[in-house]
């Protein structure tokens, strides 16, 4: 049947990132996505860069769920 089909990993949304944050109660007052890193800035100035999983930065932040 051929060769076994290759997965790519995928790597951080914008959408996903901007959700997360939502959900979270944080207000986001930038966001750039730049070489597969999605980095937030929040209203008040603190940072998140990320590359795969937001719900554990933002946990880190104590603002993502318990």
């Amino acid at each position: 049947m051929g060769e076994p089909r290759v997965r790519r990993r995928r790597g951080p949304t914008l959408s996903a990132a901007l959700k997360a944050a939502r959900a979270a109660g944080a207000k986001v007052k930038s966001a750039t996505v730049e070489d597969g890193k999605v980095t937030l800035v929040f209203a008040n100035g603190e940072t998140a860069t990320t590359t795969d999983d937001w719900d554990m930065h933002l946990k880190e932040l104590d603002r993502g769920k318990s």
